[in-house]
């Protein structure tokens, strides 16, 4: 479900290494994660796309009302998405020595699966371009939904 190179906006390279974990009862009885970053030159910073599959939906709720819980010193605001149970977004930035860093982000549920797409920004703007932000979270979006009717996820960002 995690998109590839050739699923993101062209340009971007990936940030580090994929990395998926397994079962973990720990974490609210999880099935599986994945996280995957990109640095997009265009953007000025990174985005990143994280997922966590549940045994059942409620679980999933648990898993997004604590993520919720945990923005409340961001600024929060409803997001919709076609096909989405529920969705938020944060955004947030700190001024350090280094310069201005800002982090915008929307989190989703659909169905059993947690998910969310960030972007960390470096300099004078306050958010990421809201445009890149939700058409990566729509493919995103199209991708686990894909995944979770049994098909090969394929979708692509615009």
């Amino acid at each position: 479900m995690l998109p590839d190179s050739d699923d993101v906006p062209p340009g971007w390279k990936k940030s580090g290494t994929l990395r998926l974990d397994g079962a973990n009862p720990e974490d609210g009885g999880s099935l599986a994660a994945g996280r995957l970053g990109y640095a997009a030159t265009d953007l000025e910073g990174t985005v990143g796309f994280g997922l966590q599959t549940y045994r059942n939906r409620a679980q999933a709720i648990g898993r997004y009302t604590e993520s919720k819980s945990k923005m409340a010193s961001a600024q929060a605001g409803r997001a919709q998405f076609p096909d989405v149970d529920a969705a938020f977004t944060a955004s947030d930035c700190i001024d350090t020595t280094a310069g201005r860093h800002c982090s915008t982000s929307i989190t989703l549920r659909l169905d059993s699966v947690f998910a969310y797409v960030v972007i960390n920004t470096v300099g004078p703007t306050t958010a990421a371009d809201p445009k890149v932000l939700n058409s990566v979270t729509r493919m995103f979006t199209q991708r686990i939904r894909q995944a979770q009717h049994g098909q090969p996820p394929s979708a692509k960002a615009i």
